[in-house]
């Protein structure tokens, strides 16, 4: 029977992780001739109006965990929460403990699941209206150990070993108040020779993202992302909601069928990401070119009230194994999205997708599946949360 860690020697852990951090990024650069040196040790700002890694550019590396909250009580959480972000602040300025490192503009960004507003903490009058419980969507494979959690922590940045090395911190804090339900690691693609710059490619090989919401739009941002007044409670303005979907992909089912076939499951052209019709990526889709049950037309239908319906993906691929009944690794998509109100965006789009688009239904299978509400930024000496727990 394995012995609990306590929390002096998580606490060393934590330490230690800072140590590798500095010691990781310094021979990075050093190996790299310097010219990672500027990109490695830039630090995103982790205070504002809105919390970081949600309209922060996509960087290359995701640790996401959802923990269970064994703390006691509002102050428990409150303390916690505390915790978490007193750890995130330094982690994303390079400080771990003493140690100092290059944070590779890492990010951390933080929810609250729905299962935090049960009666342990004294919340429940105060839970979002759209902060519903995940409906069953058509296909759902889910698993208790891959689904849901008190508190949701996503850590991107550009280097492998910093978002590694945050997502240990993160859990050496929550120590003795909240425990690691499951975690998933994940990464955008490198791109293709002579497609520096695209659009990355899924594990499908197809370009995703392509029509994603631009995040430099200010005001589509406020329109489909951030909580604005008067859409809830006041604690959440300025925050968004987060959806997670952890997808096992049938890789091999798909990439034997013919290249035809791939393009219609999706509506666009697989060596350019053109639509139906087009010739290059960003093209505007012609709807009578498109299969009515591909993708790209299930997902957004291009009518009336489609355009509120969108989502902010942030969305990363995945490696896990080998299948021995098919002979094949495995691997799927980790799907992060942000949205206003989730009732009418990701739920509304999931089940036409679960129901009517050839993609969805043949290929993806959902195995885990959350949702958070995001508060909004905090001001130093702050905590996110304070809007609800001070």
């Amino acid at each position: 029977m394995s012995r609990p860690i306590s929390r002096k020697h998580l606490l060393r852990l934590a330490g230690a992780a800072g140590g590798g951090l500095a010691l990781g990024a310094a021979g990075y650069t050093r190996l790299d001739g310097g010219s990672a040196a500027s990109a490695e040790s830039q630090a995103e700002p982790f205070h504002g109006a809105h919390q970081g890694g949600i309209v922060t550019p996509q960087p290359k590396y995701l640790q996401f965990a959802s923990y269970d909250v064994t703390a006691g009580g509002k102050a428990g959480l409150r303390d916690l929460m505390r915790s978490l972000t007193a750890t995130a602040a330094g982690l994303t300025a390079g400080k771990a403990g003493n140690e100092e490192f290059h944070p590779a503009r890492l990010t951390i960004t933080i929810g609250l699941g729905a299962s935090a507003f049960d009666s342990r903490f004294g919340l429940a009058a105060r839970r979002p209206p759209a902060l519903v419980d995940m409906p069953a969507f058509k296909g759902d494979k889910l698993k208790p150990e891959l689904t849901g959690g008190d508190i949701g922590v996503q850590c991107c940045a550009t280097s492998h070993e910093v978002v590694d090395r945050a997502l240990h911190a993160v859990t050496a804090a929550a120590h003795g108040a909240a425990t690691l339900r499951w975690s998933q690691y994940g990464f955008v693609r490198d791109p293709l020779p002579g497609e520096r710059g695209g659009t990355p490619r899924n594990i499908l090989g197809f370009k995703d993202g392509t029509n994603n919401l631009k995040v430099d739009d200010a005001a589509r941002m406020r329109s489909n992302v951030w909580v604005n007044a008067g859409d809830g409670p006041d604690w959440m303005t300025n925050g968004t909601y987060m959806v997670t979907r952890n997808l096992k992909v049938l890789v091999a089912n798909f990439l034997i069928e013919p290249i035809d076939v791939q393009e219609y499951a999706f509506g666009r052209r697989k060596p350019t990401g053109a639509p139906f019709g087009q010739k290059t990526e960003f093209a505007p889709v012609i709807r009578d070119k498109e299969p009515p049950d591909c993708h790209i037309m299930v997902a957004n239908p291009r009518r009336a009230g489609s355009e509120a319906e969108r989502i902010l993906r942030r969305s990363y691929t995945f490696t896990d194994g080998y299948d021995a009944q098919i002979s094949n690794p495995t691997g799927g998509l980790f799907f992060i999205a942000f949205n206003r109100d989730p009732r009418r965006q990701f739920i509304s789009i999931q089940r036409r997708l679960a129901t009517h688009d050839r993609f969805t239904v043949e290929y993806p299978v959902p195995r885990g599946s959350a949702m958070y509400a995001v508060p909004p930024g905090i001001r130093p000496g702050g905590y996110v949360g304070e809007s609800i727990l001070a």
